[in-house]
């Protein structure tokens, strides 16, 4: 039956972020944006940060025009925890209990979702490979917006697959929320993820 209930849910939630009511019914959900870019070209560096700005280290960098898009973008919607409820209701309107920091730490993990709303970790939340947690670049709703967005570009440091998300509300343990699952995505050394969560409150 909770199957049913979500399976519902996602579907209204699909229809109506299609149809013109969108700009209407506000959507109390999450959805993400995951963009897997890759170099097609490298280029030696000339510059060492050092005393000696004109000495080439002889290292080859990623030529930033030459990123192509290895898979199409994908657009995924949430699950969202009891804690992390709980955290966005005491942070909205609580008078004790207020946390130092929001839900804007991004972690990945290789893990297929398997966990539900009682869950406070993500299953093997990846540390390696450029892939750890990490905090996204926040852009708050102005005037009669109602959407939050956090973004976060990870540069591989080496072979890695993710294709699950979770916000934190800080770089290690913290509170939860907003779990996705997409597409798996394996990147190679010098391979960009970026992952863009877009909140907006009901």
């Amino acid at each position: 039956m909770l199957e049913i209930v979500r399976s519902a849910e996602k579907m209204m939630a699909s229809l109506l972020m299609k149809s013109p009511l969108k700009e209407f019914i506000p959507i109390g959900r999450a959805s993400m944006k995951i963009t897997h870019r890759r170099p097609t070209d490298f280029l030696k560096d000339k510059k060492n940060g050092g005393y000696l700005k004109d000495v080439a280290t002889g290292l080859f960098l990623p030529d930033p025009r030459s990123f192509k898009m290895v898979d199409e973008p994908e657009v995924v919607w949430n699950l969202i925890t009891n804690a992390g409820r709980i955290f966005l209701h005491t942070q909205g309107y609580g008078t004790a209990g207020l946390g130092a920091n929001g839900l804007n730490y991004i972690a990945l993990s290789n893990d297929t979702v398997t966990e539900t709303a009682t869950s406070t970790v993500l299953s093997n939340e990846i540390t390696l490979n450029g892939l750890g947690r990490a905090v996204g670049v926040v852009t708050l709703p102005t005037g009669a917006g109602n959407q939050t967005t956090v973004d976060k570009t990870f540069t591989a440091s080496g072979a890695q697959s993710a294709q699950k998300a979770a916000l934190f509300t800080a770089v290690s343990a913290g509170t939860m929320n907003h779990v996705l699952a997409f597409t798996q995505r394996s990147l190679i050394t010098s391979d960009t993820l970026q992952i863009t969560f877009t909140i907006t409150l009901g």
